[in-house]
This record gives C-alpha cells, structure tokens and sequence, in this order.
C-alpha cells in the first residue's frame, strides 16, 4: 500500500514538472510567461505647484472606499488587483475649495489594458478611473497621449496636469509630485503556448517584438541575456495592439509586455 502511494505520489511530481516546463512560470492557454522580467508599481504623477493633485488622490480613496475601484479592476483584469487604501471622508476637506476646470491627463496610448485608445477614444483601466474621478470632482476630463516617461518634461511645460496611465513610481523623481501607488505590473517576455520558447535562454535564433516604450526599451537594456540572445530585436511604433498582432500572425517569437495583457488578448 505504501509502495503505491509513493508511486502515485512519484508520478504526480513528474505530471506536474511536465505541465509547468510545457506552460513556462505562468499565463493562459495561449500566452506563456516565458521569464518575469520586472515589477512595477503605478502612481499619478503631478505637478509641484498644483494643488489639484491632492483632490485628485483624495478621490481616488473615495472611489475605492465605495469599491468603484475594486468594479473598474474586475472589469479589466479579470480580478481586483487594486491596492490603494479606501477612505470614504478623503474628500471632506476638498470639495468646496476644488477648482471647477478642465483636466487634462497624459496617458499611454499604446499600453491596454491600462490605458490606449479604440480608435480616437481613449480606453483601458486607467482612463476609466480619471473619468470616475473627475466626475466626481466636478470637472471635465481631456485626455492626451504622451510619452510617460517624460512625465517631467510634459508636466512642468504645462502640457497636461497629470500622467495617468501606465507611469510607474519614480522614487528619485522630486521634481514632480507622485500619488499614493494604487497598482502592481509585472512586464515579462511572453511567447505563445504552442511555441518552444520557455525561457530567454529560448530566444537564440528567434525574433523579439517591443513597443517603442521606453520601459520596455530600459528592460530590454538593463537584460544582457535578454538583449544578447534573440537574432532580430524589432521595435514597433503601434503599442502592445502591434506587437501581440506580431506574435499571433507569427511575425515574431516573442513579446516584452505586460502580465495583465495577456488575459486581455487572450
């Protein structure tokens, strides 16, 4: 009996280190997680002199706090991942002061789920959020597309009043004010199920895809192996809408992009 149970016991490891080579450290029946390659952690970004940021973050605890947030996330996620911490009177100190005004936010165009665009609409987890919150401040919400990671530059020219959508946290940045982190992003290297890439080691030989984001480009950068081992790396202009076409018709073995987007083009 003892002898069996090992067996059992025996061949269940061996299914389970067969499934888990098969699938890669994660992902969906189509897309594998081929390498986890950094973590991100998303703020809103403002500027020194506008005090707007703060009944910006106070709304947003409100608007988590009523689990408005905690909608948005499942919507489009497929899960809550939201982690601000909720607080229902966050705006008690700020409505009757709030200048009533147009806010304009800059966001990613070509980072969905959390923010881009169908069409000339601007859509994604993000954008959703600033219209909740603008509507609840009272002001009209305008949305630009810009380069985050010039989320300084565009702030301090006056350009947009706030980054939001795709802008990870930026400990040393203290030339802008940055909100409270309200979400986690993993960005890793995906390929698809039925391929035989499971690992950077997997890229030789093979075509890498990347949006011309410039977080991406700093992973791909900062990853000897990751930069040194595909044969052709293939920067795209058209987001992760392009680069996910790329993978699916073939014309690359592999994606830089985010965890969350892999249930979102599944």
């Amino acid at each position: 009996m003892k002898k069996n149970i090992r067996l059992t016991a025996f061949l269940l490891s061996v299914l389970l280190i067969i499934s888990l080579a098969g699938c890669g450290i994660g992902g969906n029946d189509k897309y594998r997680v081929a390498d986890k390659l950094e973590t991100q952690k998303f703020c809103v970004a403002f500027r020194l002199d506008d005090k707007a940021g703060e009944s910006v973050i106070a709304a947003m605890k409100v608007l988590q706090a009523s689990g408005e947030v905690s909608k948005l996330s499942l919507k489009w996620f497929g899960e809550d991942v939201s982690l601000l911490k909720g607080d229902s009177e966050a705006l008690a100190d700020y409505t009757e002061d709030a200048e009533k005004r147009t806010f304009i936010v800059g966001y990613d165009a070509g980072r969905l789920p959390f923010s881009g665009k169908k069409g000339s609409t601007a859509i994604g987890f993000d954008v959703e959020l600033a219209k909740e919150v603008c509507s609840l401040l009272g002001w009209k919400a305008k949305f630009l597309p810009i380069d985050v990671s010039q989320a300084t530059v565009e702030l301090n020219s006056g350009n947009v009043d706030c980054v939001w959508g795709g802008f990870a946290y930026d400990e040393g940045n203290t030339d802008i004010v940055q909100s409270p982190v309200y979400l986690e992003n993993t960005i890793i290297l995906a390929s698809l199920t039925s391929s035989n890439v499971r690992s950077i080691r997997s890229l030789s030989g093979k075509t890498l895809t990347l949006s011309e984001n410039a977080y991406y480009s700093a992973v791909l950068e900062g990853n000897t192996a990751l930069k040194n081992k595909p044969e052709y790396i293939v920067r795209v202009p058209g987001g992760t809408d392009e680069c996910f076409e790329a993978l699916n018709n073939g014309a690359c073995n592999a994606i830089i992009t985010d965890l969350a987007a892999l249930d979102y083009y599944r």
